[in-house]
């Protein structure tokens, strides 16, 4: 199964980073930070990036009270040069804080890879798994059309859709065999992008980055 998923065009992308740039829960304009960015031995691009900061004093409160709390990022690939986005990633982490037994349990989705439960005794623990992405797909080298330059685009929010939502998500990225590509005509992926669209400004918190260019 292909890992890849086909991102929106840029207009939209800059429209969401926009909106999420005049929220008044989100920073004040997408963040420059350093990726790191390998093909593995199957010649899949991943990316290597932290998010730490989007766990403030308020988000650390919930999780230490035992509330559920959801961090989602979302990442998409260009090229220096302009135009559309490449290819779009994303990695989803649920956090609950067991507190009879003092323990977080945390819940990973992430595209490229099976659904994974973990538990940590620590706040270290929890950041480690859930506000880092490790070795994330992006694309294939066979769908980049030729030697460039590049850079990637995200956002992290922290609790920011309903339970629909998730399960929106979950579909559109583990989708079996050939049908793992998503395009922007592509209905599941209107939809997601409708829902996606429609509670922008609502996360408890948000941040907005985008990493140093690189070349392939």
């Amino acid at each position: 199964m292909s890992p890849l998923l086909r991102a929106p065009p840029f207009f939209l992308l800059v429209f969401l980073l926009l909106t999420i740039a005049k929220s008044t829960r989100a920073q004040d304009a997408p963040q420059v930070r350093q990726g790191t960015f390998v093909f593995d031995d199957k010649q899949i691009l991943r990316l290597t990036i932290g998010y730490r900061d989007v766990v403030d004093a308020a988000t650390v409160a919930k999780l230490t009270g035992g509330l559920p709390t959801t961090i989602v990022m979302q990442a998409a690939l260009f090229r220096t040069t302009g135009g559309d986005a490449l290819a779009i990633t994303q990695k989803k982490c649920r956090v609950t804080f067991d507190l009879w037994e003092e323990v977080y349990r945390i819940e990973i989705e992430q595209v490229g890879s099976p659904d994974t439960v973990a538990a940590t005794t620590t706040m270290e623990g929890v950041l480690r798994r859930c506000a880092e992405a490790d070795r994330l797909p992006l694309i294939a080298r066979s769908l980049l059309s030729s030697a460039g330059r590049y850079y990637v685009v995200g956002k992290v929010e922290v609790n920011p859709v309903s339970q629909e939502m998730y399960e929106r998500i979950k579909r559109w990225v583990s989708r079996p065999g050939g049908a793992s590509t998503a395009a922007p005509g592509d209905a599941l992926f209107g939809s997601f992008v409708g829902l996606f669209v429609a509670r922008i400004g609502t996360a408890d918190r948000q941040i907005a980055f985008r990493t140093q260019p690189f070349s392939i």
